[in-house]
């Protein structure tokens, strides 16, 4: 048999699955080639073993084929042809149905049995994941489950004293096949939507190339600049410790002496440690530098009341968090003393930041966008570097007790009310230590925390006077579900070719889709292809009754459950003024997370190329993502605000039309919102859906006067394009 080998044109999350379903090469326990003759065995045991080997080797070669037939299954979501699915699950069936009939009695008979249950119940799970859609429901989440569960066929109970002989013989030889098992239900978890996020970050060496070229000139820049500046505030750092190991904490205070900017002060407490190591070693330093303050409280009060402790001896014009064990860029005080001088009105600056393991190296930068109200509801993306305006964290309280965990959330929430005046610092300023069982490495480490976040969103909300559900998607992520207000009429039209079948499933699909809805909802098309995009979509919502207006493209199968719901929900917010759902390819990967404007891209789809789920240096794909404009393909608007825009400008070509639309809405103070809880799944290979070039130059000047000359929601690094082809 021929080795199996990924098809160009199959989706990404096969390659695993598919590489695993080739058993060429595969040693047979007992057999001349195995070894198992240098091993200490008994000559009884060789020659049961020799015995086994046809029966071993049949059973290899009929599972090898049943193999590369899931995975042709899997190739075929979500329903790419529903005559060539139909095909493999028939083909399927009837091989399981005939699969190996082992005599009772011969050893090695129950794991046969625990193979033969686990191919069915692949097969069954594969046939519900073709026939249910959308594709995110109970059942099938459950049989995922269940397929992980069940993956390592070789544990479990022998039967007879010739099974426990046998035992090493079975390991050994289905080892590759429990390797598909886990592959086999991580790829169709990944198929259906409901596997977890991916990590794709820059590879470690492209990293350290990355920053040891640009943080060099950024230290000297910075260090430059402050010969020139007028107001030099003294930045306050508040540190709470407890029981910090000695490497670590002098770590974190050797990064603060690095400080090219010197006007600062360290305000660190001890919360009750119940030795003197942290009192040790910041007495060292303190007797070393004047600027060091410390404070030992009398018992353990929590991070919260440790902090608060720090924050009411500080007399600084900014204070600054920073945690015990880790560690500032040189000129990470230096920035922010430079952007307040830049940003006077301002009240909040954050930075980006990186992780640091146990060796010192770093890794994994997260480079944020500007404040996104949205976002921050669903995680606290800005986390570190944080520096506030004094008067305004005292006006606020400081930290609030109880929510341990997720404490810098709930405050940068509160802040959030306060005012809009957050400023993103574009550099990595903050190196976040890692190490197990701390939130940096695992959000999963402290479950407490991720229950403290979300009570923190809940009670945002309510001061908000926002009503909303709120609960915990993944540790630390959260999402917010809105009310449907009132009785909205929804027009979905319908735009845009795709290939026949592609463009007919997909409508079939969304249709269904439709059937158990309580809204009201009418499905037109734009048939006017003589005109440009804008003038088809005008006609077409002219003629539309609905209050909210859907443009969608054809060809794009919905796959969540309530995806329209999730749209008008958010669409009916009166702070957001357009909605656009997470775009995906037929290859699993994301089309785009929304728009981003100018710089070299001109136009360019957010997170394009990447698996989804993934977290990226960028953001994640399944976080809700605020923007400056989404495309046609998925945007949903309120008619009215439609309206009183005047519709599209029909003078642009297709593509630009829909950005200027969103450019106007953001003129106008609304914001724009891409959900990951309205995933749409485009069925015919393609694009990724880049802007032509002549929407980039029609764009360009309304772009600058839209955005300021820069997209808020787009990172600013001059090194973020190679950056972002290594994410890929």
């Amino acid at each position: 048999m021929e080795p199996v080998k990924t098809r160009p044109s199959e989706p990404a999350w096969c390659e695993v699955p598919r590489r695993l379903a080739d058993t060429r090469g595969l040693e047979i326990p007992g057999s001349h080639r195995s070894g198992w003759k240098g091993l200490a065995v008994t000559r009884a045991k060789r020659l049961v073993l020799r015995g086994m080997e046809p029966m071993q080797r049949a059973l290899l070669e009929t599972q090898c084929q049943l193999n590369a037939l899931l995975v042709d299954g899997l190739a075929q979501l979500p329903r790419r042809s529903e005559s060539g699915l139909h095909t493999v699950l028939a083909s399927l069936r009837q091989a399981v149905a005939g699969q190996w009939d082992v005599p009772p009695g011969v050893p090695g008979r129950t794991w046969v049995e625990r193979q033969r249950a686990w191919n069915r119940l692949a097969v069954s799970t594969l046939a519900e994941a073709a026939e249910v859609w959308p594709l995110w429901t109970p059942s099938l989440v459950e049989r995922c489950a269940e397929l992980a569960a069940r993956a390592d066929v070789s544990e479990g109970e022998a039967k007879g004293r010739a099974e426990q002989l046998l035992r090493p013989s079975w390991r050994e030889l289905w080892r590759r096949q429990v390797a598909f098992h886990h592959a086999f239900a991580e790829a169709l978890r990944w198929a259906v939507g409901i596997a977890r996020p991916r990590m794709h970050f820059p590879e470690p060496e492209v990293y350290e190339a990355w920053r040891r070229a640009s943080e060099p000139v950024e230290v000297s820049a910075a260090a430059e600049a402050l010969t020139q500046l007028r107001d030099r505030p003294l930045i306050s750092l508040v540190v709470p410790a407890w029981r910090t190991p000695e490497p670590l904490l002098r770590a974190c205070l050797d990064s603060v002496l690095a400080q090219v900017y010197p006007d600062w002060e360290l305000c660190l407490v001890d919360d009750g440690s119940p030795d003197d190591g942290v009192a040790r070693v910041v007495g060292d330093y303190s007797r070393r530098d004047a600027r060091i303050h410390f404070e030992r409280l009398p018992r353990n009060g929590g991070i919260a009341r440790a902090t608060n402790a720090a924050i009411a001896r500080c007399s600084g014009a900014l204070i600054a968090f920073l945690d015990h064990d880790d560690t500032l860029a040189p000129h990470a005080l230096a920035e922010v003393a430079l952007h307040a001088q830049a940003y006077p009105d301002a009240d909040v600056f954050y930075s980006d930041e990186d992780k640091l393991d146990g060796e010192g190296r770093r890794y994994a930068p997260s480079l944020k966008p500007a404040l996104s109200p949205d976002l921050l509801r669903a995680l606290n993306y800005v986390c570190h570097f944080v520096a506030v305006r004094a008067p305004l964290l005292r006006e606020v309280g400081g930290l609030r007790e109880g929510f341990d965990g997720a404490q810098d959330h709930e405050l940068l929430l509160r802040l959030s009310e306060r005012t809009s005046r957050f400023v993103h610092i574009p550099r990595v300023l903050y190196h976040w230590r890692s190490h197990p069982g701390s939130t940096s490495m695992d959000s999963g480490a402290k479950p407490a925390a991720s229950e403290a976040g979300r009570r923190a969103v809940v009670e945002h909300l309510a001061r908000l006077g926002t009503a909303a559900e709120v609960s915990v998607m993944l540790p630390g992520v959260y999402r917010v579900r809105y009310p449907l207000a009132g009785q909205p009429s929804v027009s979905i039209i319908l735009h845009g070719s795709a290939p026949e079948a592609s463009e007919d499933l997909a409508e079939r699909a969304l249709l269904a889709s439709l059937k158990d809805t309580a809204l009201d909802v009418e499905v037109l098309a734009s048939l006017d292809a003589s005109s440009s995009q804008g003038a088809q979509l005008n006609s077409a919502a002219h003629d539309a009754r609905g209050t909210l207006l859907l443009f969608l493209e054809r060809g794009q199968l919905p796959a969540e459950p309530e995806w329209l719901q999730e749209l008008v929900s958010q669409a009916l917010r009166p702070e957001l003024g357009a909605v656009g759902g997470l775009l995906l390819g037929p290859d699993g990967t994301v089309d785009a997370a929304g728009l981003m404007l100018g710089g070299a891209a001109g136009i360019a789809p957010a997170l394009s190329g990447i698996p989804d789920p993934s977290l990226t240096a960028l953001g994640g794909s399944r976080w809700p993502h605020n923007r400056s404009a989404v495309s046609a393909t998925c945007l949903m608007v309120r008619r009215e605000l439609f309206d009183r825009l005047g519709g599209f400008d029909e003078s642009l070509s297709d593509g630009a039309a829909a950005v200027d639309l969103c450019l106007r809405l953001v003129s106008e103070g609304f914001r724009i919102l891409v959900t990951p809880h309205a995933r749409l799944v485009r069925l015919s290979l393609g694009s990724a859906g880049r802007s032509a070039p002549e929407a980039v130059f029609e764009l360009q000047e309304r772009i600058g006067q839209a955005l300021g000359g820069v997209d808020p929601y787009t990172h600013p690094s001059s090194a973020l394009t190679d950056m972002d082809e290594s994410l890929r």
